[in-house]
């Protein structure tokens, strides 16, 4: 008798890397989304097919994300977003874990995460490296808002 596969078993199932014919999906999940994420043109995700991941519900793409590898050390999740529909179905920590998974077979030491949803990401292992470095940022105009600070015990 087949066991029965969890919701995070089937949202694993249903990852796959994208592909050209993906990109105008995904792009429509990101423009949904850009209070969450940053806009990506074609081309910037035609670069990074080769780590850019779709979550498919019922023939539909319903999640997306990618790995943007810096060098052999460091990559960056980018672009996680799930529709609205099928959130807290598991796609959102599917596409983390095969992300995850593949820079760890890739041997990179660490992925960075910038997310306005911390919590999320440290259900799924990710953590703050406050005592060890900062993440500063420069946009040009000298009006870089100061990220929040944990507060104090």
């Amino acid at each position: 008798m087949q066991e029965r596969l969890d919701s995070s078993q089937l949202a694993l199932s249903a990852v796959r890397l994208a592909t050209e014919q993906d990109i105008p999906a995904i792009q429509r999940l990101i423009n949904a989304n850009l209070d969450k994420v940053l806009p990506r043109t074609d081309d910037e995700i035609r670069e990074l097919l080769p780590t850019w991941w779709v979550a498919v519900e019922d023939g539909e793409i319903v999640g997306t994300c990618c790995l943007e590898i810096y060098s052999r050390k460091i990559a960056e999740l980018r672009s996680l977003v799930v529709s609205e529909n099928a959130r807290r179905k598991g796609y959102g920590a599917a596409l983390v874990k095969v992300a995850t998974e593949t820079a760890q077979a890739l041997n990179i030491r660490q992925v960075l995460v910038v997310t306005s949803t911390p919590e999320f990401f440290e259900s799924l292992g990710f953590g703050t490296a406050l005592d060890e470095k900062y993440a500063l940022f420069w946009n040009g105009s000298g009006s870089v808002k100061a990220p929040r600070q944990p507060k104090a015990d």
